[in-house]
């Protein structure tokens, strides 16, 4: 198309862009909780602590469904327009209906099946059509060159509804404990949040690599091919260059920022709830600061008071 505001403002973009906010705020909540965990398995910060548990898992316990209903979203644009990707990522080789729905198993392309594998039957076309008895199409209805690679999406989009079912579970129990005021005398829950900050990050990469590797062979999906879309002038050498330049980069900022934040994690909140805030001092030189926390909101007393 001619008109800019039509790529820049496809249809895909009204339910690939809320999926990635989503995803965003859910891999902030997830560190937020994972840091409060971590300081009150240490026993250090305990009021910050608590506000960073309650903050990070009521947001991720709201948001995990929403997140579960724009990714059906997703799963319902590429069913009607990318069907090849979404029967690779499905693992169905060929038509069925009802059809079912492969929740584990090795896809082997050269004989065209699935090794191993374990379905549900009737919910591949509940899932994909929102019906019972729908017809859905295998990669053996589209020609060899036109298929993408089966396993990495197959793995990879399991892999991604994996982490967040991981995530829903210490959401939801989670924000029941708090709520009950008992979530600090469960550790395995402690560990278990402290753990899973990586989730959310492993579920992004995982579904951008089950995204772009789904599209292929194509750059332009069903228009331009990949193969027909790499610059003809650019080198191999060229390309080596460029990429061990944004290799070491990438390193670097990646190590510094690890490390930055470590130390953050270190030093800990500035401002501690409960405690007067650095450079205090008392308004009449003969009273003192009382710092020990005897509320999460401690006052300093005055001498004689």
């Amino acid at each position: 198309p001619n008109d800019w505001s039509k790529i820049t403002l496809n249809p895909v973009l009204w339910v690939r862009f809320p999926h990635m906010v989503l995803a965003a705020y859910l891999t902030g909540a997830f560190c937020a909780a994972a840091t409060g965990a971590w300081y009150l398995l240490r026993g250090i910060f305990s009021a910050e602590a608590r506000v960073m548990l309650r903050m990070g898992l009521y947001f991720a316990a709201v948001l995990l469904p929403a997140q579960l209903v724009f990714g059906h979203f997703n799963g319902d644009y590429i069913h009607r327009y990318q069907p090849a990707k979404f029967a690779a990522i499905e693992g169905r080789w060929h038509d069925e209906q009802p059809a079912s729905e492969v929740l584990i198993g090795i896809p082997d392309e050269a004989a065209e099946t699935n090794h191993y594998s374990i379905s549900i039957p009737v919910l591949g076309s509940v899932i994909a059509s929102m019906s019972l008895d729908s017809k859905e199409v295998g990669l053996t209805d589209f020609p060899a060159q036109d298929r993408p690679p089966v396993a990495i999406p197959f793995f990879t989009f399991r892999i991604m509804v994996g982490c967040w079912g991981i995530m829903l579970l210490i959401a939801w129990f989670g924000s029941y404990l708090i709520h009950k005021e008992r979530i600090e005398h469960y550790r395995l829950l402690l560990w278990a949040t402290f753990l899973s900050f990586p989730l959310p990050f492993i579920a992004i990469l995982s579904g951008w690599v089950t995204a772009e590797v789904g599209r292929q062979p194509w750059v332009v999906y069903g228009v331009l091919r990949t193969a027909d879309g790499v610059t003809p002038f650019l080198s191999t050498q060229t390309v080596m260059v460029s990429l061990a330049v944004y290799c070491v980069v990438y390193t670097f900022i990646f190590t510094f920022g690890t490390y930055y934040i470590y130390r953050l994690l270190r030093t800990g909140p500035v401002g501690s709830l409960g405690a007067p805030p650095i450079g205090a001092v008392p308004n009449r030189p003969m009273s003192v600061i009382i710092e020990r926390r005897t509320t999460p909101t401690s006052r300093h007393v005055p001498a004689g008071e």
